[in-house]
């Protein structure tokens, strides 16, 4: 009897020292690979960020050619219009130049800013029938299009990684581990309306 109690003693030690071991594993793990988890998933949003500002100022850096292909089309009513899309995209080149982190509020504003003026400015260039027949207007309309396509997708990519990593750090271990860590929710890109109109000019 008491060879049997002593090993029934050491088997009920070893099963709670196992579950002991068991707990402080998965007190350690979890929160470790849920932080792991969410700094990926912030290093996803940055990448994603960096599409987004990557196609932004490229479509920016057309804008000067756009200039030079209309500016002698333009009456003189339409040159404030030119200058205006001009200095959109300057401010826009300038923000995404300066930003030392991810400021989608503003970039978003300026974006959508220059897209409502240089829509406007393509319609008004598909009032001239020299300047839409043109090779060099016509690349350049060509090159703008794929330019927003691209940045269409950089947005969708964009948002799609901060609604995955904004959804970690809501989960209850997520809210445990974030906060410490400094890591902090982000916000979508939201466009205006204006900004997700394709520049189609009408022949």
């Amino acid at each position: 009897m008491d060879a049997g109690n002593g090993k029934r003693g050491i088997d009920g030690g070893i099963v709670r020292l196992l579950i002991i071991v068991l707990l402080g594993v998965g007190l350690i793990s979890v929160p470790w690979l849920t932080h792991s988890r969410l700094v990926a998933g912030e290093e996803a949003v940055d990448a994603a960020w960096a599409d987004v500002e990557s196609n932004l100022q490229r479509r920016a850096d057309l804008v000067p050619n756009l200039v030079r292909s209309l500016r002698q089309y333009m009456t003189h009513e339409s040159e404030t219009l030119v200058r205006l899309v001009r200095e959109r995209a300057e401010a826009l080149s300038e923000a995404l130049g300066e930003a030392h982190e991810i400021e989608t509020s503003r970039i978003a504003g300026l974006d959508a800013a220059l897209s409502q003026d240089l829509g406007r400015l393509m319609r008004q260039a598909g009032e001239h029938p020299d300047l839409r027949s043109g090779d060099q207007f016509l690349r350049f309309q060509a090159q703008l299009e794929g330019s927003e396509n691209r940045l269409n997708v950089a947005r969708m990519r964009y948002n799609e990684a901060v609604r995955e990593y904004n959804a970690g750090l809501r989960g209850f271990v997520g809210r445990w581990v974030a906060e410490p860590m400094g890591l902090r929710s982000r916000d979508y890109f939201e466009a205006s309306p204006a900004a997700t109109e394709p520049f189609a000019v009408e022949f």
